[in-house]
């Protein structure tokens, strides 16, 4: 009798012991899964800060096209989908993304900014200040709202689309 039971506690050792081998080798998420984007549209662009002399410390944020999104969620990571560019102590400083979700009207984007530390951004995109925008070839219109917080301080920015020179 003492002998089965020590065949049934053995067993059962055998059996999780390879069933945590199995987990721990099997990821539970993988880089590529901290990238998402869903587009109906073209949101892709330049966005600059709203106003002459504003103290906002986002300075601009790159939007790419769909393709750009498509190959860094694939693991291409030669062409960034989303470039912050913030406004420090040393001038201007570029956040390429860790984790991002984008849609046709938000931006969730969470990076890391050289001598700042941790950045998270929130926003949102106004698709008729957009369309205005884009329209009149860029004009101080806000169409991304949001907050960024940078080593957990938060602000809030505005920034218009930016049709060049």
């Amino acid at each position: 009798m003492r002998f089965s039971w020590v065949i049934v506690a053995v067993a059962g050792l055998v059996s999780l012991a390879a069933c945590e081998r199995r987990d721990a080798a099997t990821p539970t998420s993988t880089p590529e899964a901290a990238f998402r984007h869903r587009l109906s549209g073209d949101i892709s662009g330049d966005y600059r800060r709203t106003g002459a002399g504003s103290i906002q410390p986002v300075a601009s944020l790159f939007i790419g096209q769909d393709e750009a999104f498509a190959a860094w969620e694939g693991g291409v990571r030669a062409s960034p989908p989303l470039i912050l560019s913030l406004t420090g102590p040393q001038g201007e400083v570029r956040v390429l993304p860790d984790a991002y979700v984008v849609t046709d009207d938000q931006i969730q984007m969470s990076g890391s900014a050289p001598g700042m530390g941790p950045v998270e951004m929130s926003a949102r995109i106004d698709q008729g200040a957009l369309a205005t925008a884009r329209r009149n070839l860029g004009d101080q219109t806000p169409v991304v709202t949001g907050t960024i917080s940078v080593s957990g301080r938060r602000t809030p920015f505005t920034l218009s689309w930016w049709g060049g020179d």
